[in-house]
C-alpha cells in the first residue's frame, strides 16, 4: 500500500497540483485561525476564557484537557467538536499532501523513481495521519465529558508529539531537497509529462 501511495504521488505531482492543494490548505488555515466562525480557534478560545486549545500545545495532560473542556462550557465544547470533525480533519490531509507532493516534485527530478530517498515523500503523510488520529481521540474525550477517559487523552498527547516532532524534520528535509535541486539545477523529470 505504501509503495502504491508513493508511486501515485510521484506520478501525479505537478505545479498545478501543489498550488491547488496549497490554496485549499491556506483557506482552511485561515478559516480555522483568522475568522470568528463558530468553529474557529479564536471563537473557541473566547468560549474558554483564554485557555488555549490542546492541538496547538506541544504537550498536554488529562488535567489540561478536562480543564479546557470545563472552561469551554457546552457551547464551546460543541464548537471544538465541530472544529475537529470538519476543518481540522481536512487540514492535516491538505498540509500532508502539499508537503508530500512538493517533496516528490523535487525528488523525481533528482533521483531515479526507485531510489530509497524517494520514500521521504511519504513522511508528511505520517504527520498528517497522526494529526487526524489526535483529532479523533480529542473528539472521543470531548464526547465523554464530564466522564474521563484519561488514556484517550494520553494517546492524543502522544500523537500531538509525533505530529509536532515530524513537522520540523519534514521542513528541514524539504529545504535540503530544494537546496540540492537548486545546486544541481536538473530541470528534467523521471516522470512522463502529461
Amino acid at each position: 500500500m505504501l509503495r502504491t501511495t508513493l508511486t501515485f504521488i510521484q506520478h501525479r505531482t505537478s505545479g498545478q497540483t501543489i498550488l491547488a492543494l496549497s490554496a485549499g490548505t491556506a483557506l482552511l488555515m485561515f478559516l480555522m485561525n483568522g475568522t470568528q466562525l463558530p468553529f474557529s480557534t479564536p471563537t473557541i478560545v473566547e468560549h474558554s476564557g483564554g485557555v488555549s486549545v490542546l492541538d496547538l500545545r506541544w504537550s498536554f495532560t488529562p488535567e489540561d484537557a478536562y480543564e479546557l473542556f470545563a472552561a469551554l462550557g457546552p457551547e464551546g465544547r460543541q464548537a471544538y467538536l465541530m472544529q475537529h470533525l470538519v476543518p481540522d480533519m481536512a487540514f492535516p490531509i491538505g498540509y500532508a499532501l502539499v508537503f508530500a507532493f512538493t517533496s516528490a516534485w523535487f525528488l523525481v527530478r533528482l533521483l531515479p523513481l526507485d531510489h530509497h530517498i524517494q520514500w521521504l515523500s511519504v513522511l508528511p503523510l505520517i504527520s498528517g495521519l497522526a494529526d487526524m488520529l489526535e483529532n479523533l481521540l480529542l473528539v472521543t474525550a470531548n464526547l465523554a465529558y464530564p466522564g474521563r477517559v484519561d488514556w484517550v487523552v494520553r494517546c492524543a498527547n502522544l500523537l500531538t508529539r509525533v505530529k509536532f516532532g515530524l513537522a520540523p524534520i519534514g521542513l528541514v528535509l524539504l529545504a535540503a531537497i530544494v537546496a540540492v535541486w537548486l545546486i544541481r539545477r536538473r530541470p528534467g523529470s523521471n516522470v512522463p509529462i502529461r
